[in-house]
């Protein structure tokens, strides 16, 4: 919930021109603006972060809890070769699950700076007199795709897939409806992901669109 009215302070305050905050719109009072924009996307990445390890301790113990279910179910199952390779499958997916996800929210860091460069070159236009609302509303949207990845990698960090035998004959299928579960899951985040990624590509072409969106203020002359 911390993180929900986090993220919608920040998209309130990116929505709505510098100008209309302070009066006047000076040069020091953008880059103030940039700076509040950076402590607190930085604020909702640690948060998001701790939220996470608190995840992954609590999962640790139903990990626990599932792998000696897992020998016990195992016991049924003559060929002592075959136990070792299933209780390792069932290692494997729980460190694949953690890999993508550490990987996703790496994915979500860099998404979240490269907003924030959307945001600092929005302002410096806005500096400019160039109409950059549509920007604001692009990068509320894209903020918004952020948080609900983010949502999804926390609830998926929280999550286990159990490898249930039936008999030794079905081990095989036993095995591949557990990494069906996680390969599943793992779409759910992925796509989640994919939407924040597309939301942060509108937001730059939102910006990209505005005429003369990058040309310096100072003329040519001052430059020599």
């Amino acid at each position: 919930m911390k993180k929900l009215l986090i993220y919608s302070f920040l998209a309130v305050f990116l929505a709505f021109p510098v100008s209309a905050q302070t009066g006047t719109t000076t040069g020091n009072t953008l880059e103030t603006d940039r700076e509040r924009v950076r402590s607190e996307i930085m604020e909702m990445r640690d948060d998001f972060k701790t939220r996470m390890d608190a995840e992954k301790a609590e999962l640790q113990g139903e990990i626990q809890d599932k792998r000696e279910a897992l020998r016990a179910q195992l016991q049924k199952v003559k060929d002592e070769r075959r136990r070792e390779v299933v209780e390792r499958i069932d290692v494997r997916l729980d460190e694949l699950n953690a890999r993508m996800l550490d990987h996703f929210s790496n994915v979500l860091d860099r998404l979240e700076d490269v907003l924030e460069r959307i945001a600092s070159r929005a302002d410096k236009a806005e500096g400019r007199g160039l109409d950059v609302s549509t920007v604001r509303t692009a990068i509320t949207d894209a903020l918004s795709s952020i948080t609900s990845a983010r949502t999804a990698v926390q609830v998926q960090a929280g999550k286990t897939c159990i490898v249930t035998v039936t008999t030794e004959n079905n081990l095989r299928v036993d095995v591949g409806k557990a990494r069906k579960c996680l390969h599943d899951n793992l779409t759910v985040v992925r796509e989640a992901v994919k939407a924040a990624k597309e939301a942060v590509r509108r937001a730059a072409t939102t910006l990209a669109q505005i005429p003369r969106v990058d040309e310096d203020s100072t003329s040519p002359s001052q430059e020599q």
